[in-house]
Parts: C-alpha cells; structure tokens; sequence
C-alpha cells in the first residue's frame, strides 16, 4: 500500500503544475491576482468537499461492519480506499481535454 500510496503522491503532484498553469492561460496580467485567489479557493474547497466524501464512505463502510473484528475493518477501509482509486481516476477524464503547450 506504501508503494501506491507514494506512486498516486507522485501522480497527483505532477498534475497539479500543469492543472494550475493552463488556469492563467490567455489572462492578462491585471486578471492574474484574481485567478490566483479564485484557483487558490477552489482548491480549499474541493479539498475538503473530497475528504468529508471519503470520510462518508468510510464511515458507512465501518458501520457496515457489525462486530470489531479487525478483518472486516480492513476490508471497510480497502473498499474506502478502492473508492480514493476511483474518484482520482475519474479525474484522468477532465485532465485529458487540459491545453496542449505547442513546441
């Protein structure tokens, strides 16, 4: 799990430049100090909007689980991290239409 943990690190961490660069692309400079707040705030809230729906889902998912057994709250939190799998996945979609830099 440490190896995906830091290959989905690494993944989100190379998207993240290119996500925030094509945000300024055709502003102008007076433009650019609101986009970056407006960027900036986006990213806070979707943030915490993704974590409080991860956080749902692991709680439904241990509340599923009817006695304490370690076991089954393992396979709760392998089912909510399945889901982390998925959502950022689905992001590959949005990220595929980001601008192209032409050389």
């Amino acid at each position: 799990m440490s190896a995906a943990l830091i290959v989905r690190g690494a993944g989100l961490g190379a998207v993240f430049l290119p996500v925030m660069a094509s945000a300024y692309i055709g502003l102008s400079s007076k433009q650019i100090p609101h986009a970056s707040s407006t960027t900036r705030i986006m990213q806070q809230i979707g943030g915490a909007f993704g974590v409080s729906v991860i956080a749902i889902i692991l709680q439904n998912e241990l509340n599923s689980v009817l006695s304490h057994d370690p076991a089954a709250m393992a396979v709760a939190f392998d089912h909510t991290f399945i889901w982390s799998i998925a959502f950022a996945t689905l992001a590959l979609i949005p990220a595929a239409f980001l601008p192209r830099i032409k050389r």
